[in-house]
């Protein structure tokens, strides 16, 4: 269950986070992935102790209790992440114990109005004025985070930094108003297609894709596959996500795989019905989002894998290698080294990452690729 949960969560965290009230959808995403009761996000002023912007799933806002008057400067927990690094954990063990608990007033007042007791939370951003924190809120029934969940939220960590950094970015330079700006700074590409396949919009990625592939080209009419077989493909697959917009089938995604001529590894294309809330965007006339991952574009920057595993540059370059279809052979031959430096360095990222097989680095490489462009 939670293999299919995860990807989700990740594809709702950029989503929500590029939409100007797609936070709460992440957050339900994310509560739902944990098993937690609840989940918030909130921008906390340090000088007053009280939050300056307060998302909520699965509990109730801040606003209209006397949290912010009374409880909010007072909670023991802020204490803790403020003394934290970007990108810290924190949990209720390392606030205080059981028996302080009962003592506190924020634990044995406030958090049973809601049904509340423990957490785990994530420092998002740290500066002398504010504190960006993400929660995750559990009952008492369901007890402190595990070893395991905590390791989870781990995972889940730099996506949630990325995701929020790039809404920083786009409010610093457009406002509130996000919507399909966000999709430009993605290096997957996205096109946001009419009813009938029109164009309503590209990312440059898109555009850069198409003409290094080859696998289709872009012109007024829309999107035209190279062969009939693709072309086949991708009017079904177009043709289903233009039909599911019921309820039930809301963000219904329908894939393929494209193939290529040359040999190497192929494209994944994944047309999705967008969701109603689409129709208050900046692009109200968009049925369908087609996202495409070419493999070959750079599939994950190899200084976020130097920076997540700790891997040297040739080692991040030969996993971005191995998770885009090559063998450590090719890799060697490409890159023109010699098979046993390759082998070398296949070691020591299996050591850095711990996977424990090709299948395995891939998927963990393609975790953290749903990234931003860098130009």
């Amino acid at each position: 269950m939670q293999s299919e949960l995860y990807p989700q969560a990740l594809d709702a965290i950029y989503q929500g986070f590029a939409e100007p009230d797609g936070i709460t959808g992440a957050l339900e995403s994310i509560r739902t992935l944990m098993g937690s009761e609840g989940a918030t996000f909130e921008v906390i002023d340090r000088a007053t102790r009280r939050p300056l912007a307060f998302h909520s799933s699965g509990v109730a806002s801040a606003d209209g209790d006397d949290y912010l008057a009374h409880f909010a400067p007072r909670n023991p927990r802020l204490a803790v992440a403020s003394a934290q690094k970007q990108g810290g954990l924190c949990w209720d063990y390392q606030v205080m114990d059981e028996s302080a608990m009962n003592r506190d007033p924020f634990y044995a007042e406030f958090l049973p109005r809601a049904g509340l007791r423990y957490f785990l939370s994530v420092v998002l951003e740290q500066t002398p004025q504010r504190l960006v924190a993400f929660t995750l809120q559990r009952t008492p029934q369901q007890g402190h985070v595990s070893k395991a969940e905590i390791a989870l939220m781990q995972r889940l960590t730099p996506h949630l930094q990325r995701a929020y950094g790039m809404r920083s970015r786009l409010i610093a330079a457009y406002g509130n108003e996000v919507g399909t700006t966000a999709l430009d700074l993605l290096k997957d590409g996205v096109a946001l297609l009419g009813a009938k396949g029109e164009i309503v919009y590209l990312n440059a990625s898109m555009q850069e894709i198409a003409a290094e592939s080859g696998l289709f080209r872009i012109n007024s009419r829309g999107i035209q596959f190279g062969s009939a077989d693709l072309r086949s493909r991708y009017a079904a697959a177009l043709g289903a996500a233009t039909r599911a917009n019921s309820r039930a089938d809301a963000d219904a995604a329908f894939d393929f795989l494209a193939p290529r001529s040359d040999g190497l590894p192929p494209c994944t294309i994944s047309l999705r019905t967008l969701p109603r809330r689409w129709l208050q965007s900046d692009r109200p006339e968009a049925a369908v989002m087609m996202l495409v991952r070419d493999p070959m574009q750079e599939i994950a920057a190899p200084r976020l894998l130097q920076d997540v595993y700790g891997l040297t540059r040739a080692e991040a370059h030969l996993a971005c290698g191995l998770a885009a279809g090559m063998t450590a052979v090719e890799y060697a031959e490409r890159r023109g080294v010699k098979i046993t430096t390759a082998y070398t360095h296949l070691k020591r990222t299996r050591e850095k990452t711990g996977w424990r097989s090709v299948a395995e680095l891939t998927r963990r490489v393609h975790e953290i690729s749903i990234g931003l462009r860098t130009n």
